[in-house]
């Protein structure tokens, strides 16, 4: 009774799940899409891209005049503008002069900035898409391996009504049914397992798409395409194209403008100013001025400032040189988890599996003429079962190693929708 209940469970649970079949196919390229228009974390790098490109006007545009206008009076009890010498209505301008060259410096830092906020947009983009590649792989093997299970426990429950047939004919034993309905149970705990793990895939996967938790997704029904590139070539691929490098890259160059900056920062800034004064009917006055912002504080501001920057140049050099290393050893990481997962697949595909049904036909014919017991049936099912769940992981594996090494590379190892299939170069 105890383990029919917990048959209805693991099936009402299925069946909340897992899609029905009318659902339409999960499609990649439309979740890449998705992904690309409504993804916030891209949304949100393009808008800070956008106002970046509003800085190096500002940068390079001189500083604000100041116009003032003051009044001089002579006496506190009449007005004495016109008939006293000293009395004025004055307006003023005042223009400060950066250092020639200060501005166009400051506005190199900005377009850098620019560059920099561009590759680190491509960054983002290639993360996500490599995620979204990640998460579907991973729903495929999901729904895979549900398949699996339900195919293997109607192949189960066939041995069940045997054994119990053998058992009511006085044949077998009744360990052998208790063996038969405790692995169905077992399987429906994996099938109720499978399907929280579903769960979580469709959250996650509809997540990274910008789109709401509960939205449903249909069966996965293959796994995309791939194509392989030596690790070599993989490795130079991520040192000149890895939007993350050049992102440190541009920022390098960056530093190393501000540290002109800094230096130009040294230099004075200038400033002219012009002034007219009203006398009433006594003769206008006319002034100009023309002075020098002194450093006096240069030790303390300037040489403190340029001193910064130039520690800051390294740390950009040394986090770029670091950077290189790490994505080195993660190209070769990944590369290695493809070709095992490669090797695997085929040696899966081609032997593993085949000689394992063979096994189970053997057994089960042996088993229907008595030559065997349940339980050696049993192990060869089990085998079996696990190297069928083993295949499609080690599948979706690959896939996943590959649409990691895309972000580290930029090149197109999962071949989505309509994207050109370039031609495969072997493994060195």
């Amino acid at each position: 009774m105890k383990r029919a209940i917990l048959r209805g469970v693991g099936v009402i649970v299925a069946l909340w799940a897992y899609p029905a079949s009318a659902d339409e196919p999960v499609d990649l390229a439309l979740l890449l899409a998705a992904a690309e228009a409504a993804n916030p974390e891209i949304r949100a790098f393009e808008q800070r891209l956008h106002a970046l490109e509003h800085v190096p006007s500002q940068a390079e545009a001189p500083p604000d005049p100041l116009a003032s206008i003051s009044y001089t009076n002579e006496s506190l009890s009449e007005l004495t503008l016109g008939s006293a010498d000293d009395s004025n209505l004055t307006v003023s301008w005042l223009q400060e002069l950066p250092y020639p060259g200060k501005r166009q410096l400051a506005g190199d830092v900005a377009r850098i900035e620019i560059e920099v906020a561009a590759q680190s947009i491509e960054t983002v983009r290639l993360r996500v898409r490599a995620e979204v590649t990640s998460q579907y792989s991973e729903l495929y093997r999901l729904d895979r391996t549900r398949a699996i299970l339900e195919e293997s426990r109607k192949l189960l429950t066939s041995f069940e009504e045997a054994t119990r047939a053998r058992y009511e004919t006085g044949e077998g034993v009744l360990e052998s049914v208790l063996r038969a309905q405790t692995e169905i149970t077992r399987l429906d705990a994996r099938l109720a397992t499978l399907a929280q793990d579903r769960r979580s895939a469709v959250a996650a996967l509809n997540a990274v798409c910008g789109r709401s938790e509960d939205t449903r997704l249909g069966p996965t029904m293959t796994l995309p395409p791939t194509r392989w590139v030596d690790r070599r070539t993989l490795e130079q691929m991520a040192l000149h194209r890895s939007p993350e490098l050049l992102t440190l890259e541009a920022s390098v160059r960056r530093q190393a403008r501000r540290v002109d900056l800094a230096q130009k920062n040294l230099k004075p800034d200038l400033m002219w100013g012009a002034s007219y004064a009203n006398r009433g009917g006594l003769d206008p006055m006319v002034t100009g001025m023309f002075g020098v912002r002194l450093p006096l504080y240069r030790k303390n501001k300037q040489t403190q400032a340029l001193e910064q920057t130039r520690f800051e140049q390294e740390a950009a050099r040394l986090d770029l040189e670091s950077r290189r290393i790490g994505v080195l050893a993660e190209v070769r990481d990944l590369v290695a988890r493809a070709e095992r997962a490669e090797s695997l697949t085929t040696l899966y595909r081609d032997g593993v599996l085949p000689q394992e049904r063979s096994a189970l036909d053997a057994a089960a014919a042996s088993y229907t003429s008595a030559q065997v017991e349940f339980v050696t049936l049993l192990d060869v099912f089990r085998s079996l079962l696990d190297d069928e769940i083993e295949y499609e992981t080690q599948r979706a594996e690959q896939v996943q190693a590959l649409a990691a090494l895309e972000a580290l590379t930029a090149a197109r190892l999962v071949l989505v929708g309509d994207e050109p299939s370039e031609a495969t170069v072997g493994h060195d």
